[in-house]
């Protein structure tokens, strides 16, 4: 029995070497096992909507592809440790977990139809990678529109003609079959024994099996970039894809007063790597410089209530951001959406040149610092 690493403890799976052979879908069943999914996948407030083949078939036709053998859908590599603590739900409801692996795939089942999930990593700011063949541009995943496929409210791209002429050329709109499948006993064993060999190697081989092939993927979607007159920087590299024993991520901000909006932080981070390292802001160096600034706490106390909270590996001190980055050996580095200032910019520009992933976590609905200290302040005011 397989097993998968969530934040409620290790998920079992019984893991599958599929291969599907000359399988269609069944489109009713399909349907409503998608009806289920998004159930799931919003209630949580995912970033997630159809892949590849699949979004073709939903924007073209409003159909499913007639020649696929499954669904294909992304999450975003930040969503990643929300989408396996659902799993248990998912599971529970008839779902099963047949297929996962290290690059960023699941497979899910239910009623014997399929449904992939890719993990879309950064490899930049505005460049995002399956894991497998595929590169998607940032902004094709953040600025969607709801699309009503079958009564189902589906995140397609603002600009999805733009997206699928970049990935699949002008001609998407002619329906055309580009994968076939082969039924045949050799195809089934050829599949099977690269499968069976893949999931066996070490890490260390795994990713550097990995990255080999990745990067003539890599070398052909940067020539279409530069045909389409689409910059990309200059040394941006597969950093997701290094083979590395530990992935460090570090998080950096002051924490005066922890919320639940924080512990979710920690949490979403850690499931980027390993090793949580989170960097809180010195008092006496925020007060220099704001010195109408109302932190509560100080920093050792800040930094003790920090490691109480049981995702965060280790605890540090700052000053400057654009130093400390410099500084700590990290893989991931995860900002907010509110850290866009000066010094985070120059920071974010630095992980960007040397080969270090940056990844923008959203906020915690309801609950925020500052209003927490408004409301302490209110209070405090009537009293």
């Amino acid at each position: 029995m397989a097993q998968i690493k969530t934040s409620k403890g290790l998920l079992p799976y019984k893991s599958h070497l599929l291969y599907f052979g000359t399988k269609r879908m069944n489109k009713v069943v399909m349907l409503e096992n998608l009806r289920l999914l998004a159930a799931y996948l919003d209630k949580i407030d995912l970033n997630w909507g159809p892949a590849f083949g699949s979004l073709i078939g939903i924007v073209r036709n409003d159909d499913f592809q007639p020649w696929k053998p499954l669904f294909d859908i992304y999450i975003l590599k930040e969503d990643e440790e929300r989408f396996k603590d659902v799993l248990w739900l998912m599971m529970d409801d008839g779902f099963q977990l047949v297929r996962h692996e290290r690059r960023g795939l699941y497979v899910l089942m239910h009623r014997e139809e399929y449904i992939k999930v890719f993990v879309l990593h950064k490899i930049s700011s505005d460049v995002r990678h399956t894991g497998g063949s595929d590169f998607i541009h940032e902004k094709y995943l953040q600025n969607t529109v709801k699309w009503d496929f079958k009564g189902i409210p589906l995140n397609v791209p603002a600009d999805v003609d733009e997206y699928l002429t970049f990935q699949y050329g002008a001609d998407w709109t002619t329906p055309k079959q580009t994968v076939t499948y082969s039924s045949g006993l050799w195809a089934r064993l050829s599949h099977w024994t690269i499968t069976f060999l893949q999931d066996s190697l070490p890490d260390s081989l795994y990713y550097y099996w990995l990255l080999h092939h990745r990067q003539t993927d890599f070398r052909k979607f940067k020539a279409r970039c530069q045909k389409a007159g689409i910059p990309l920087p200059a040394n941006v590299q597969l950093a997701s894809l290094k083979p590395r024993k530990y992935k460090k991520v570090l998080t950096v901000g002051v924490y005066d007063l922890l919320h639940k909006g924080h512990v979710e932080l920690y949490r979403r981070a850690k499931g980027l790597g390993d090793y949580l390292i989170v960097a809180a802001q010195d008092s006496d160096y925020i007060l220099k410089y704001k010195p109408n600034a109302r932190v509560l706490n100080s920093t050792e106390d800040r930094k003790y209530m920090i490691k109480s909270i049981r995702y965060v590996d280790e605890v540090i001190t700052y000053t400057d951001v654009d130093q400390i980055v410099k500084e700590v050996d990290f893989d991931v580095f995860v900002t907010g959406p509110d850290q866009t200032h000066e010094g985070f910019r120059r920071a974010i520009q630095w992980c960007e040149d040397h080969g270090k992933e940056h990844i923008v976590l959203g906020r915690t609905d309801g609950v925020s610092s500052s209003e927490l200290k408004a409301k302490i302040a209110e209070k405090t005011h009537r009293a």
